[in-house]
């Protein structure tokens, strides 16, 4: 019989995980529970338990010394480490340590720890045989943590090769590797419609893809992220992958659009002669297949990224929308629109994607400066939701619709407040060319000619706004354009609308957007 041994802090974890399974069946017996690690200490002085299950965050003595102090002094004790979904870099540690593997407190299920004690008395036994090979080819438990552990930028080399032991990639003098990133097209569109990434339907995808991909080299699959799955292909000397994927893919993404309703884009990395550098591979597919932004869903993308200067929009195509806008020209406002997109969706290039957007919302803020609403009723939009919008679009095409939309909502504004104030019409183009000052109430009444009382009624009645809260908003729009180039600092984008106070500055921006200007410049 196996020796066990549960440490964890909470009664009700060492009762239910004591009692999630059969112990006996397996050819186990739990010796003792602690609730300390310093009490599982004390035990080892007693007894040496073959497997140890702690837990990482207790109180007095953590999990990470416990796993140090067994690793260091009762090597041939396996420990698994019990964790939260957000203790991810304390199970890379333990892992460093010397930790056999790990369960996510959440995940567990009698079949899952099944799978895992049979495993350990596999490991266990073929060590105490001598067969340490066998031990590090048995599969990893959890196969969609260890590749997240595996790409996780901080992950070294020996723990790359521990990992990819625990995974089943031996290492073969003949294979090389190819790592393929598949994203989900249109995830947020699904999400908005009520349909969750459950655990069915991520099976069913997994599932499918497997259908499909059958007739290629030898492959591996698992979720990465919400929408993100990976592709590992081991490779002989002649067989063929780049070649196939594309024709592979229209069938793969037939069958999903006929059974689950979606899509997905693909990105195929370099081949390696070596495992280690599976996570490289896949860091190229993934850009890759972000290069979906411009070619649309169910794209494949197999060849090396270009990488070109970034894109700039004129600020002579910005003043004429402004002005097409302005003067209700719809005609005119979609076909600068329609110009300025085509050019940005000839350039191509990964690393224009995020100049591109940074484009899109800067243009909005400046032509949505003159944005006009009914005094009587709600805002029918957000320019905040609207920026968000701008930046989670998927592809040059969305983001050209969703940008249409916004300027043919403020046409349609203009067009309800035709009737409004001449005179308050005239101080909104002083205003948007005088941002940086600080105009008060009086003064700006008697722009307008107008004796204050007079002036605030009308300039509610034609804005649907206050004056104070219409110029703030305007010296937000500047500051949030200012930042979003991410060429100044945030004490400069506040001088430059004419704020002193930074913490006034940091206030008022947040009152706005919802998110702090430090926020914007790391967009």
């Amino acid at each position: 019989m196996l020796k066990v041994m549960i440490v964890d802090d909470e009664l009700i974890v060492r009762v239910g995980f004591q009692s999630c399974i059969n112990w006996e069946e397996y050819g186990c017996e739990v010796i003792t529970t602690c609730e300390s690690a310093v009490d599982a200490m004390a035990f080892f002085e007693k007894q040496v338990p073959d497997i140890v299950f702690t837990d990482i965050m207790m109180p007095e003595m953590n999990g990470i010394q416990l796993v140090e102090y067994v690793c260091t002094h009762y090597p041939r004790t396996k420990v698994v480490v019990l964790s939260c979904i957000n203790e991810i870099e304390y199970v890379k540690k333990a892992i460093k340590l010397g930790a056999e593997d790990y369960v996510l407190k959440l995940s567990i299920t009698r079949d899952t720890m099944t799978q895992l004690v049979i495993r350990l008395k596999e490991t266990i036994a073929d060590e105490r045989d001598g067969n340490k090979e066998n031990a590090a080819e048995v599969p990893s438990f959890h196969r969609d943590e260890d590749f997240r552990l595996l790409f996780s930028v901080n992950t070294g080399i020996s723990d790359c090769e521990r990992i990819l032991d625990r995974l089943g990639y031996s290492r073969e003098p003949f294979a090389s590797y190819c790592a393929g990133c598949l994203l989900v097209d249109h995830l947020k569109t699904a999400a908005d419609e009520g349909e969750p990434d459950s655990y069915t339907r991520r099976q069913g995808l997994l599932n499918i893809i497997r259908e499909y991909f059958g007739k290629l080299p030898r492959f591996d699959l698992g979720f990465i992220n919400e929408g993100e799955v990976l592709a590992v292909f081991t490779l002989r000397d002649g067989e063929r992958l780049k070649e196939l994927l594309p024709d592979r893919l229209k069938l793969l993404n037939r069958a999903l659009k006929t059974h689950l309703d979606l899509t997905l884009s693909m990105g195929l990395g370099e081949r390696y002669d070596d495992r280690i550098m599976i996570p490289v591979s896949y860091e190229q597919a993934k850009r890759r297949a972000g290069l979906r932004f411009f070619d649309g869903e169910a794209s494949f993308h197999g060849d090396p990224v270009s990488e070109e200067a970034p894109f700039v929009v004129k600020r002579s195509l910005q003043k004429k929308l402004q002005e097409a806008v302005f003067k209700q020209d719809g005609p005119e406002a979609l076909r600068l629109t329609d110009e300025w997109f085509k050019g940005m969706a000839d350039s191509g290039s990964l690393n224009q994607i995020e100049y591109i957007r940074r484009s899109v919302v800067e243009t909005w803020i400046f032509i949505s400066g003159y944005t006009l609403q009914d005094a009587e009723a709600e805002p029918e939009y957000d320019d905040s939701g609207y920026i968000a919008d701008f930046w989670s679009a998927e592809t040059i095409w969305d983001l050209k619709q969703r940008f249409l939309a916004a300027v043919r909502t403020i046409l349609d504004y203009l067009q309800a407040n035709k009737t409004a104030s001449p005179e308050i019409m005239g101080l909104l183009h002083y205003l948007e060319t005088h941002v940086e000052e600080n105009i008060s109430l009086d003064q700006a009444a008697g722009r307008c000619a107008l004796g204050k009382s007079q002036f605030c009624i009308l300039f509610k009645k034609t804005t649907g706004k206050t004056f104070v809260s219409y110029f703030n908003r305007l010296k937000m729009k500047k500051a949030f354009a200012l930042l979003s180039s991410g060429k100044i600092q945030v004490q400069e984008a506040a001088d430059r609308i004419g704020i002193r106070d930074i913490s006034y500055f940091s206030r008022l921006f947040k009152k706005y957007y919802d998110m702090s200007p430090s926020d914007v410049k790391k967009m």
